[in-house]
């Protein structure tokens, strides 16, 4: 026979069960950029990093100006006094030499460079050599001096001995220069 005429719709009939879920479909296409977000708060100061190593050498530099005319100085007032003793003086004032000091606003230095000792069998002993300037001790920085100390021998060491410093605030003029 022919094929009939359509017939009603029918009424809608239960749902279904779920169906499992299908698998991922292809990428979409990408969208337009996105707008700047606003600047974020400033971070903590990191700790303090490791020095770097030594950079490298520099070029040389350009030669500076000649300098100006220095002045004329005074030639230095140097002396040097020595003496040889025969006895055997080794208290007190031992020697004296007398200086004439040019500048108030310099320094005097002095030195002793020779053989001192310290003697007393069997003890404990401790002498102390030191300059004096007109009588008095250095008092512009220290004292200038010097310590030999013997404990418990026999012997009578006179071995070479090196005292020296400068001296301040001394007046122009002749000075005592004293080695006690």
């Amino acid at each position: 026979g022919h094929k009939g005429e359509r017939g009603e719709k029918g009424t809608r009939g239960p749902s279904g069960l779920e169906g499992r879920v299908g698998g991922a479909g292809p990428s979409g296409t990408k969208g337009e950029k996105g707008s700047s977000g606003r600047k974020g708060d400033s971070g903590k100061v990191g700790p303090q990093g490791p020095n770097g190593g030594t950079g490298l050498k520099g070029s040389k530099g350009e030669v500076g100006a000649k300098g100006a005319k220095g002045q004329q100085t005074e030639a230095l007032n140097w002396k040097q006094c020595v003496w040889k003793r025969e006895d055997d003086k080794d208290t007190g004032l031992i020697q004296e030499c007398r200086f004439k000091k040019i500048h108030g606003n310099s320094a005097l230095h002095v030195a002793y460079g020779g053989n001192l000792r310290v003697y007393c069998p069997g003890g404990i002993c401790c002498s102390r050599w030191y300059f004096t300037f007109d009588n008095d001790e250095c008092t512009g920085s220290m004292a200038i001096d010097g310590i030999v100390y013997k404990i418990r021998t026999n012997d009578n060491p006179a071995r070479h001995r090196q005292i020296e410093g400068y001296c301040e605030n001394i007046s122009a003029g002749e000075v005592r220069v004293g080695f006690n």
